[in-house]
């Protein structure tokens, strides 16, 4: 007799730690558990970090801005040809350094704080 309840013991509480395994919880019978809110929740979903891409360029730019209001656009020019000539790194580098509509702008706005 006794081993019988025992075993009905177990096996109801294998089955209570099969539900929580599942997500469930003791609840009654209508209610909404926590079960219905894990399958309800919308799953969290990663987007592009674009403010993040855009401080990057924007720091670009002023960096190149800055170095050719310092160095002027004589040596900033003779160094990026410099860079072009080297290796596909290099080359890389000084496609990204090439002074631009926007460099010469922000240049322009720095030169007077920065002249030498």
């Amino acid at each position: 007799m006794a081993d019988v309840k025992l075993k009905n013991f177990e096996t109801r509480l294998a089955r209570i730690d099969q539900i929580h395994a599942a997500g469930g919880a003791f609840e009654a019978t209508g209610a909404l558990g926590r079960s219905y809110f894990d399958a309800v929740r919308p799953r969290a979903r990663r987007s592009f970090p674009w403010r993040g891409t855009a401080m990057i360029f924007l720091g670009a730019l002023l960096f190149k801005g800055t170095l050719l209001a310092y160095l002027g656009p004589v040596i900033y020019n003779a160094r990026v040809s410099s860079l072009a000539d080297g290796t596909i790194f290099e080359k890389a580098g000084a496609w990204v350094l090439m002074p631009d509509n926007a460099t010469r702008f922000i240049a322009a706005l720095l030169s007077p704080f920065l002249s030498s």
